[in-house]
């Protein structure tokens, strides 16, 4: 008896309307990520295979293909072991929820979920002074519209130490701008989170809405681009890279790779904790789960000082070396 393939088009669509969106309730920033996997992932096993993706089965998904799939994002797009490893956990999502649909797949998925995620190496922090994010807020043209609305998406950006997918989507609405102001945020999992405003940033957000005829009950993006749409990931990366691309000019540091709007979140997490904040009270800020996610911003906070310490004369000598001896391992443990 001839076994019938489950349909990969009919799983795939179910995998996203039913058990991502449905089941899970996963966030939209979970669900685009997911999707961009399945579109890269598909395009390449098509090509792989030399047929088209509507011509793909589950079975030419298999973990040769996934391999291949997974090589092929570090070598040739030449992405991070952090995002190979984004990329293979949606995949293994997939294939998990595969097998609840159709118990035939058990052994191809076993042989998926085994594929093994890479050990990401350590990453120094990237953060900037308070004179390269000074440089970098002096650039947008605050005598234009344009350059007003700019400089608030950078300053909001800093100021709550938001994730950009998380920038993009404030609204007018999630803002208190008045005594003691504050946004909501919703982060990763859907967890809300209460980010404090320094008064000047909720001034900026209170001249945008004046300016651009908006009211605070607005449910619609807050930062648009030029165009009127909401503001994308990739444009708040190119607004960026635009104004730190300026201000290098003057401040060559600048100049160096990296930088993004992430860098945006390090850097006023890192600032807080100079200032002395509780790594607790950053914690809630940044809206991480863990205590221990802030201890990167100690190391990097006592390399720092270790590189200023090093950089500093010192009357203290080491003095000569002492000679070194072979220690006589058998008389030593006969010593015992």
């Amino acid at each position: 008896m001839k076994t019938t393939q489950p349909d990969l088009a009919a799983l795939v669509t179910c995998f996203f309307t039913r058990y991502l969106a449905a089941e899970r309730d996963a966030s939209s920033h979970t669900i685009t990520s997911y999707r961009d996997t399945f579109l890269l992932l598909l395009r390449h096993v098509a090509e792989q295979t030399n047929r088209s993706v509507s011509r793909l089965t589950v079975e030419d998904i298999n973990p040769e293909r996934i391999l291949a799939f997974l090589n092929y994002l570090e070598q040739e797009r030449g992405n991070s072991v952090r995002t190979r490893n984004a990329r293979l956990a949606a995949i293994r999502s997939f294939f998990s929820y595969a097998m609840t649909r159709d118990a035939a797949l058990a052994v191809q998925v076993q042989r998926v979920l085994s594929i093994p995620s890479k050990k990401t190496p350590g990453k120094l922090l990237g953060y900037l002074s308070e004179e390269e994010i000074r440089a970098i807020l002096a650039q947008p043209d605050r005598t234009t519209q344009q350059g007003r609305r700019e400089y608030l998406i950078l300053a909001v950006l800093y100021d709550t130490a938001a994730r950009v997918e998380e920038l993009v989507t404030l609204r007018p609405a999630d803002f208190r701008l008045e005594r003691m102001p504050l946004v909501r945020i919703m982060g990763k999992g859907r967890k809300e989170r209460i980010v404090p405003l320094l008064p000047a940033s909720a001034k900026l957000v209170r001249n945008h809405l004046a300016e651009t005829g908006r009211m605070i009950e607005d449910i619609a993006p807050l930062v648009r681009n030029h165009r009127g749409h909401a503001m994308t990931r990739s444009g708040v990366t190119y607004l960026l890279k635009k104004h730190c691309s300026r201000a290098a000019e003057h401040m060559p540091s600048l100049r160096r790779c990296g930088i993004s709007p992430h860098t945006f979140r390090h850097t006023k997490a890192m600032h807080l904790f100079q200032a002395g904040v509780s790594p607790v009270t950053i914690k809630e800020i940044l809206g991480h789960a863990h205590l221990k996610t802030v201890e990167i911003y100690v190391q990097a906070d006592l390399e720092m000082k270790r590189k200023a310490i090093e950089g500093t004369p010192s009357p203290v000598k080491a003095g000569r070396a002492l000679p070194k001896r072979d220690p006589d391992l058998l008389r030593w443990l006969e010593e015992r």
